[in-house]
Protein backbone atom coordinates (compact mmCIF):
# COMPACT_ATOMS: atom_id res chain seq x y z
CA UNK A 1 0.00 0.00 0.00
CA UNK A 2 1.47 3.59 -0.61
CA UNK A 3 0.44 6.32 1.69
CA UNK A 4 0.92 9.97 -0.12
CA UNK A 5 0.15 13.32 1.26
CA UNK A 6 -0.33 15.60 -1.53
CA UNK A 7 -0.08 19.69 -0.45
CA UNK A 8 -1.80 18.79 2.70
CA UNK A 9 -2.31 21.60 5.45
CA UNK A 10 -3.79 21.90 9.05
CA UNK A 11 -5.27 24.92 10.08
CA UNK A 12 -6.43 24.92 13.87
CA UNK A 13 -8.62 27.89 15.61
CA UNK A 14 -8.31 30.50 15.67
CA UNK A 15 -6.93 30.40 12.16
CA UNK A 16 -3.17 28.65 13.65
CA UNK A 17 -1.65 27.10 10.94
CA UNK A 18 0.51 23.57 11.53
CA UNK A 19 1.03 22.39 8.65
CA UNK A 20 1.15 23.83 5.14
CA UNK A 21 1.78 22.14 1.88
CA UNK A 22 3.25 18.89 2.92
CA UNK A 23 3.48 16.67 0.22
CA UNK A 24 5.71 13.19 0.41
CA UNK A 25 5.17 9.63 -0.90
CA UNK A 26 5.82 6.87 1.78
CA UNK A 27 7.11 3.68 0.12
CA UNK A 28 6.44 0.54 1.11
CA UNK A 29 9.77 -1.44 2.36
CA UNK A 30 11.54 1.72 4.23
CA UNK A 31 11.70 3.49 7.17
CA UNK A 32 10.66 6.97 7.36
CA UNK A 33 12.06 9.30 10.35
CA UNK A 34 10.16 12.38 10.83
CA UNK A 35 12.40 15.28 12.54
CA UNK A 36 12.52 18.64 13.53
CA UNK A 37 12.16 21.12 16.28
CA UNK A 38 9.61 21.16 18.59
CA UNK A 39 6.54 22.66 17.43
CA UNK A 40 7.32 21.69 14.16
CA UNK A 41 4.15 19.93 13.19
CA UNK A 42 5.35 16.06 13.48
CA UNK A 43 2.26 14.54 15.95
CA UNK A 44 0.09 16.69 13.92
CA UNK A 45 1.37 15.44 10.57
CA UNK A 46 1.51 11.81 11.98
CA UNK A 47 -2.80 12.15 13.24
CA UNK A 48 -3.31 13.35 9.37
CA UNK A 49 -1.80 10.55 7.58
CA UNK A 50 -3.63 8.21 10.21
CA UNK A 51 -6.53 9.88 9.12
CA UNK A 52 -7.52 10.89 13.24
CA UNK A 53 -7.23 14.45 12.00
CA UNK A 54 -8.53 15.77 9.09
CA UNK A 55 -6.65 18.50 6.73
CA UNK A 56 -7.99 21.55 5.83
CA UNK A 57 -6.12 21.33 2.30
CA UNK A 58 -4.82 19.18 -0.35
CA UNK A 59 -5.34 15.19 0.69
CA UNK A 60 -4.06 12.11 1.87
CA UNK A 61 -4.88 9.27 -0.20
CA UNK A 62 -3.93 5.18 0.18
CA UNK A 63 -3.50 3.53 -2.96
CA UNK A 64 -4.97 6.41 -4.50
CA UNK A 65 -8.08 6.83 -2.69
CA UNK A 66 -8.63 9.88 -0.30
CA UNK A 67 -8.44 8.75 3.05
CA UNK A 68 -11.66 9.83 3.89
CA UNK A 69 -13.30 7.90 1.38
CA UNK A 70 -12.37 4.56 3.37
CA UNK A 71 -14.49 3.56 6.07
CA UNK A 72 -12.75 3.71 9.49
CA UNK A 73 -12.49 -0.25 9.86
CA UNK A 74 -10.48 -0.68 6.77
CA UNK A 75 -8.49 2.39 7.28
CA UNK A 76 -7.52 0.39 10.64
CA UNK A 77 -7.05 -2.75 9.23
CA UNK A 78 -4.55 -0.74 6.68
CA UNK A 79 -3.23 1.72 8.79
CA UNK A 80 -1.63 1.49 12.49
CA UNK A 81 -1.27 4.71 14.36
CA UNK A 82 0.19 5.27 17.92
CA UNK A 83 0.03 8.40 19.51
CA UNK A 84 2.75 10.50 21.56
CA UNK A 85 0.30 9.84 24.63
CA UNK A 86 0.89 6.52 27.01
CA UNK A 87 -2.00 6.24 29.01
CA UNK A 88 -4.65 3.56 29.95
CA UNK A 89 -7.91 4.57 31.76
CA UNK A 90 -8.80 1.14 33.09
CA UNK A 91 -6.57 -1.64 34.92
CA UNK A 92 -6.89 -3.73 31.59
CA UNK A 93 -4.18 -6.64 31.64
CA UNK A 94 -1.62 -6.09 29.05
CA UNK A 95 -2.64 -9.36 26.91
CA UNK A 96 -6.30 -7.45 26.54
CA UNK A 97 -4.71 -4.15 25.91
CA UNK A 98 -2.53 -5.92 23.11
CA UNK A 99 -5.78 -7.76 21.82
CA UNK A 100 -7.11 -4.47 21.05
CA UNK A 101 -4.92 -4.51 18.11
CA UNK A 102 -7.40 -7.19 16.56
CA UNK A 103 -10.41 -5.15 16.93
CA UNK A 104 -10.42 -4.20 13.01
CA UNK A 105 -10.23 -7.45 12.03
CA UNK A 106 -13.24 -8.88 13.98
CA UNK A 107 -17.00 -8.81 12.07
CA UNK A 108 -18.40 -8.60 15.30
CA UNK A 109 -18.68 -9.39 19.55
CA UNK A 110 -16.93 -12.79 18.65
CA UNK A 111 -14.26 -13.98 20.92
CA UNK A 112 -10.56 -14.49 19.88
CA UNK A 113 -10.02 -16.45 16.58
CA UNK A 114 -6.82 -18.22 16.14
CA UNK A 115 -5.53 -16.20 14.37
CA UNK A 116 -6.03 -13.42 16.97
CA UNK A 117 -4.48 -15.30 19.26
CA UNK A 118 -1.54 -15.84 17.09
CA UNK A 119 -0.88 -12.22 16.59
CA UNK A 120 -1.66 -11.69 19.94
CA UNK A 121 0.78 -13.97 20.88
CA UNK A 122 3.51 -13.33 18.52
CA UNK A 123 3.35 -9.30 19.39
CA UNK A 124 3.96 -9.73 23.25
CA UNK A 125 6.73 -11.82 22.30
CA UNK A 126 8.25 -9.38 20.17
CA UNK A 127 7.92 -6.67 22.73
CA UNK A 128 8.92 -8.64 25.69
CA UNK A 129 5.58 -8.90 27.72
CA UNK A 130 5.16 -12.44 27.90
CA UNK A 131 6.27 -12.35 31.51
CA UNK A 132 3.70 -9.22 32.15
CA UNK A 133 0.76 -10.70 29.88
CA UNK A 134 -1.37 -10.79 32.98
CA UNK A 135 -0.66 -7.58 34.48
CA UNK A 136 -2.85 -4.88 35.17
CA UNK A 137 -1.76 -1.28 33.22
CA UNK A 138 -2.25 0.45 36.25
CA UNK A 139 0.58 -1.66 38.17
CA UNK A 140 2.81 -0.91 34.91
CA UNK A 141 6.22 1.34 34.48
CA UNK A 142 6.07 4.01 31.88
CA UNK A 143 8.51 2.32 29.67
CA UNK A 144 6.01 -1.13 30.39
CA UNK A 145 3.06 0.77 29.09
CA UNK A 146 4.76 1.85 26.29
CA UNK A 147 6.01 -1.33 25.32
CA UNK A 148 2.10 -2.73 25.35
CA UNK A 149 0.47 -0.12 23.58
CA UNK A 150 3.62 -0.71 20.79
CA UNK A 151 2.10 -4.58 21.19
CA UNK A 152 -1.01 -3.27 20.40
CA UNK A 153 -0.17 -1.89 17.25
CA UNK A 154 1.55 -4.82 16.21
CA UNK A 155 -0.91 -7.30 17.03
CA UNK A 156 -3.09 -5.02 14.22
CA UNK A 157 -0.70 -6.27 11.40
CA UNK A 158 -1.32 -3.37 9.54
CA UNK A 159 0.41 -2.54 6.23
CA UNK A 160 1.48 0.78 7.75
CA UNK A 161 2.53 1.65 11.29
CA UNK A 162 3.00 5.58 12.16
CA UNK A 163 4.52 5.56 15.57
CA UNK A 164 4.84 8.77 17.47
CA UNK A 165 8.16 8.69 19.74
CA UNK A 166 7.59 5.23 20.37
CA UNK A 167 10.85 4.84 22.15
CA UNK A 168 9.99 7.51 24.56
CA UNK A 169 10.19 6.09 28.29
CA UNK A 170 11.99 2.50 26.66
CA UNK A 171 15.52 1.71 28.59
CA UNK A 172 18.05 1.54 25.77
CA UNK A 173 18.13 -2.37 25.22
CA UNK A 174 14.19 -1.95 24.29
CA UNK A 175 14.39 0.68 22.53
CA UNK A 176 17.19 -1.05 20.10
CA UNK A 177 14.81 -4.02 20.34
CA UNK A 178 12.03 -1.80 18.74
CA UNK A 179 13.86 0.09 16.04
CA UNK A 180 15.10 -3.29 15.18
CA UNK A 181 11.67 -4.84 15.13
CA UNK A 182 10.33 -1.64 12.80
CA UNK A 183 13.09 -2.40 10.77
CA UNK A 184 12.42 -6.29 9.92
CA UNK A 185 8.62 -5.29 9.46
CA UNK A 186 9.86 -3.06 6.62
CA UNK A 187 11.49 -5.13 4.88
CA UNK A 188 9.00 -7.58 4.95
CA UNK A 189 7.52 -4.79 3.25
CA UNK A 190 5.47 -3.07 5.36
CA UNK A 191 5.70 1.01 5.31
CA UNK A 192 7.22 2.40 8.50
CA UNK A 193 7.12 5.91 10.00
CA UNK A 194 8.28 7.45 13.13
CA UNK A 195 8.37 10.78 14.54
CA UNK A 196 11.27 11.06 17.04
CA UNK A 197 13.71 13.54 18.12
CA UNK A 198 17.01 10.94 18.64
CA UNK A 199 18.51 11.49 14.96
CA UNK A 200 21.34 9.46 15.71
CA UNK A 201 18.85 6.28 15.89
CA UNK A 202 17.24 8.34 13.05
CA UNK A 203 20.90 7.92 10.99
CA UNK A 204 21.13 4.15 12.11
CA UNK A 205 17.71 2.95 11.46
CA UNK A 206 15.82 4.92 9.00
CA UNK A 207 16.21 4.69 5.44
CA UNK A 208 14.74 8.01 4.14
CA UNK A 209 14.57 11.16 6.75
CA UNK A 210 11.86 13.91 6.30
CA UNK A 211 12.37 17.44 8.78
CA UNK A 212 9.84 19.73 9.20
CA UNK A 213 10.38 23.19 10.26
CA UNK A 214 7.72 25.47 11.17
CA UNK A 215 4.75 23.11 9.63
CA UNK A 216 6.53 22.80 5.82
CA UNK A 217 8.98 20.08 4.77
CA UNK A 218 12.26 21.97 4.80
CA UNK A 219 14.19 18.78 3.36
CA UNK A 220 13.57 15.25 2.84
CA UNK A 221 15.02 12.30 1.15
CA UNK A 222 17.57 9.72 1.74
CA UNK A 223 18.63 9.75 5.48
CA UNK A 224 22.48 9.94 4.02
CA UNK A 225 21.60 13.05 2.14
CA UNK A 226 19.43 14.60 4.81
CA UNK A 227 21.01 13.97 8.22
CA UNK A 228 24.01 16.62 7.39
CA UNK A 229 25.02 19.89 8.92
CA UNK A 230 24.43 21.79 6.14
CA UNK A 231 20.83 20.50 6.35
CA UNK A 232 20.10 20.18 10.08
CA UNK A 233 21.59 23.41 11.61
CA UNK A 234 19.27 26.09 9.49
CA UNK A 235 16.38 24.02 10.94
CA UNK A 236 17.53 23.26 14.90
CA UNK A 237 19.34 26.49 15.42
CA UNK A 238 22.60 24.86 16.90
CA UNK A 239 25.88 23.36 15.82
CA UNK A 240 26.10 19.61 15.39
CA UNK A 241 29.10 17.64 15.12
CA UNK A 242 28.53 14.30 12.96
CA UNK A 243 30.90 11.05 12.71
CA UNK A 244 30.81 7.81 13.91
CA UNK A 245 31.15 5.56 16.82
CA UNK A 246 32.24 2.12 16.47
CA UNK A 247 30.58 2.25 13.03
CA UNK A 248 27.74 3.94 14.42
CA UNK A 249 26.45 7.22 13.03
CA UNK A 250 26.24 9.63 15.68
CA UNK A 251 24.44 12.88 15.13
CA UNK A 252 25.62 15.69 18.74
CA UNK A 253 24.46 18.76 18.81
CA UNK A 254 27.22 21.38 20.00
CA UNK A 255 26.43 24.81 20.11
CA UNK A 256 24.24 27.08 19.42
CA UNK A 257 24.11 29.11 15.94
CA UNK A 258 24.27 32.92 16.45
CA UNK A 259 20.66 33.19 15.34
CA UNK A 260 17.55 31.19 16.17
CA UNK A 261 15.04 29.53 13.84
CA UNK A 262 11.94 31.40 14.30
CA UNK A 263 9.45 29.92 16.65
CA UNK A 264 7.24 26.90 15.43
CA UNK A 265 3.32 27.27 15.17
CA UNK A 266 2.50 23.96 16.14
Amino acid sequence: MRLIADNIGVVRQPARVVLCDVSFALAPGRVTGIVGPNGAGKSTLLKALAGVLPVTSGQVTLDATPLGNIDRQQRARAIAYLPQERSVHWPLPVRDIVALGRLPHRGGPAGDSATDRAAIDAALATMDLVALADRPANQLSGGELGRALIGRALAQQAAIILADEPAAGLDPAHALDLFAVLQRLAADGRTVVVAHHDLSMAARFCHDIVVLAQGRVAVAGAACDVLTRARLEPVFGVHFAIGEIEGLPVLLPSTPRRSKPAREHG
